[in-house]
């Protein structure tokens, strides 16, 4: 006899035309289900041999639903990295039968310490928090769920009730800008708005570590801003320009290219320019940046384990913080010395 197909979640919500989340809930016993559609479900379940408890290889295994926040402020634009995290974590989510929702934040969200509206009905079981949120707003999301175990992706603090899963913002700058000024170039500017969020603090505090390294200490005077009310804007690139731009991310670096070519301005050849984040990786500039690769992948693969450890075995509650290291591409945005 033929092995049984495996029956999913997703199998029992397209024959019934209802959400994924509802069945989750149904099948889990949560609230936010009517008692005929939840009877509706289970018998489905039933007819399409659906088991819970035997999803793979005799592991019984719980399903979960997974929180994921974003503020609005960084997916703005497209793509948009933040978004391709939760993309990411969202596909391996899935492979784990677990259910993720969404929730946006917007400023008022914040301001007003609103609780997600996709909350609501939907208690999540552990939420992820992708990108810098307030620490007020936080800690209003931590009294909601007392019980829930949170990790935040790309933002860290010191609180001990909570994982943090960082990109390598400091070491990857460092590495960024060694490469650059090991081309022979001095004459530096980092384009980032210094204290907009940690990310583009340890960025800063990276380039600023590579230049003293070379006995260089100008970095506080050439910071150009890249970010209003944390919406990107276009640099204002100085009239006398320098050797190189070090920028906070590859959308900021891209801008810069735009700036320098709009005055005639040849990338390298006349000025160098490099970024961070490897993303997006494909834009109307026709130019491949020198920059330090993330791998959203990997980012998410460990956000998403660690949270299903934190849920699995709640007993284990020894949070930390986990730094995962990525790698300098050298691109076509910087003028390399020949050897």
């Amino acid at each position: 006899m033929g092995q049984r197909k495996k029956v999913k979640m997703e199998t029992i919500a397209q024959a019934l035309g209802v959400s994924v989340v509802t069945v989750s809930n149904a099948l889990n016993g949560r609230r936010g289900v009517s008692e005929s559609m939840r009877r509706q479900i289970v018998q489905k379940a039933q007819e399409l041999g659906y088991n819970a408890e035997n999803r793979s290889a005799g592991t019984k295994k719980k399903s979960y639903i997974i929180g994921c926040m974003v503020a609005s402020r960084y997916v703005q634009e497209f793509p948009s990295f933040y978004m391709e995290i939760y993309k990411n974590i969202a596909r391996e989510a899935g492979q784990s039968d677990c259910i993720t929702v969404l929730e946006v934040v917007s400023p008022e969200m914040e301001n007003e310490n609103a609780y997600a509206a996709a909350f609501q009905e939907t208690r999540p079981d552990g939420i992820i928090l992708i990108g810098e949120l307030q620490r007020t707003y936080v800690s209003h999301l931590h009294e909601h769920n007392p019980d829930v175990p949170f990790v935040c992706v790309d933002d860290y603090d010191t609180r001990e009730d909570m994982d943090y899963v960082l990109t390598d913002s400091f070491g990857g700058m460092e590495c960024v800008t060694h490469l650059v000024l090991e081309q022979g170039f001095s004459d530096l500017y980092f384009v980032g708005t210094v204290g907009a969020t940690d990310s583009i603090n340890d960025r800063y505090l990276g380039y600023c570590k590579a230049l003293e390294r070379r006995g260089l200490d100008r970095c506080e005077k050439q910071v150009i801003p890249d970010r209003e009310n944390g919406i990107l804007i276009t640099p204002q690139l100085p009239e006398k320009l320098p050797q190189a731009f070090i920028c906070s991310c590859d959308r900021t670096a891209f801008a810069v290219i735009r700036e320098l070519r709009a005055r005639g301005v040849r990338v390298p050849e006349d000025v160098s320019a490099a970024g961070f984040d490897n993303f997006p990786r494909e834009t109307p500039e026709h130019i491949r940046l020198t920059t330090y690769r993330n791998d959203e992948k990997v980012i998410a693969q460990i956000s998403l384990h660690i949270l299903l450890t934190r849920m699995e075995r709640p007993d284990t509650r020894t949070c930390g913080v986990r730094i995962v290291e990525g790698s300098v591409v050298r691109g076509e945005s910087v003028k390399y010395r020949r050897h």
